[in-house]
């Protein structure tokens, strides 16, 4: 950006660390020009708003937060997150299948804003009145519910069974469309702009802690993707994970729309350390989800946003990269999502520096 008395020049396509050379040229009311001396701007990377912790709950130990299935787990994140907040009830609560992982991580930030959790269900039907039960004693009559996703995914018996609440289905052709439906409702304003794969749930899982709004994108850029782009142009923007996940040809169509940096690893544990690095400032506590599948951590982003820390994959083979990071920075308390059969123990111990787990 190149300001003058007379206004503000920006060049949305610079590249941080580069610098350009400008003239400015005046014309005045009497037909005069005048021309200045060359000018030169180094373009140099905002710094961004880090996330702020809602309520600066202090997380004593490491807990394990964990239920029979993944819908169990997502309850029980639910209920950490709610004693976390200091509320009884919810006000709203966001809804997505849980069989799959776009919608769930695409509502993460619109979870952000509302102070929400974000519950799961699938087709069956007893999963489906779990799911209602838990709302109706936990969610404030009278809330509001977002459903995220089509009556595919998610049935209308869902709608049906909560009377007495705002239901409000956010539903696209596809999940991408579905995303800035989300995105949309959330309202974006200013913040950094996450863009991270819509076929793989690694990246986009860690960066769900972040409390930031999530495109998810495909093997290039829709036209109404491109649109929200053009609508946020002032936006800073972030490609999470490599070029295997979102490709140089999306990097360079999001660049049309500003100055982008790529966080990205060797790998999603590495990415997910890059991520917490970038967005978390000095965090003590931290979320952390199994690296291998995505069910236990859908709902850990709320929580992790919650906690102000960051949401970080690991798996029993793969814990140094976690280790070494919470060493560093001084985390030494949070939560683990899911049984042990996934994340040990003995790994959980290691990573926050703890004796015990409970």
């Amino acid at each position: 950006m190149f300001e003058t008395n007379l206004g503000v020049y920006k060049h949305v396509s610079a590249e941080y660390d580069k610098t350009y050379y400008y003239k400015v040229k005046v014309y005045y009311s009497d037909n005069s020009v005048k021309e200045s001396d060359i000018v030169s701007c180094t373009a140099k990377e905002p710094e961004q708003p880090k996330p702020e912790n809602p309520t600066n709950p202090t997380v004593s130990g490491v807990t394990r937060v964990f239920g029979a299935s993944r819908y169990e787990t997502a309850f029980k994140t639910a209920d950490t997150l709610k004693a976390t907040l200091g509320v009884s009830k919810f006000d709203t609560a966001i809804v997505a299948n849980g069989t799959n992982f776009a919608d769930a991580l695409a509502g993460s930030y619109l979870a952000a804003k509302k102070s929400a959790p974000i519950l799961m269900t699938d087709k069956n039907a007893k999963n489906i009145t779990n799911l209602v039960n838990y709302i109706k004693a936990n969610v404030k009559p009278g809330g509001t519910v977002y459903i995220l996703g089509g009556y595919a995914a998610l049935p209308n018996s869902i709608d049906k069974g909560l009377a007495g609440y705002t239901v409000e289905r956010l539903a696209g052709a596809d999940r991408y469309e579905t995303n800035l439906l989300i995105l949309e409702e959330a309202e974006v304003t200013s913040e950094a702009i996450l863009v991270a794969t819509g076929t793989g749930f690694a990246d986009s899982l860690s960066a769900s802690a972040t409390g930031l709004p999530m495109l998810l994108v495909n093997k290039e850029l829709n036209p109404k993707q491109k649109a929200f782009l053009e609508a946020h142009k002032g936006n800073a923007k972030y490609i999470v994970g490599g070029t295997s996940a979102v490709s140089a040809k999306v990097e360079q169509q999001v660049k049309a729309y500003g100055t982008v940096k790529r966080l990205a690893g060797n790998g999603r544990y590495d990415t997910s350390v890059l991520v917490a690095k970038e967005f978390f400032s000095n965090p003590t506590s931290a979320v952390v989800a199994y690296g291998r599948n995505f069910p236990d951590g859908l709902s850990g982003g709320p929580l992790a946003y919650a906690i102000g820390g960051p949401l970080l994959l690991a798996e029993n083979n793969a814990v140094k990269t976690i280790d070494a990071y919470t060493e560093e920075v001084g985390i030494t308390s949070g939560y683990v999502l899911g049984g042990s059969g996934l994340v040990s123990d003995s790994s959980v111990k290691t990573m926050f520096n703890s004796k015990k787990v409970k």
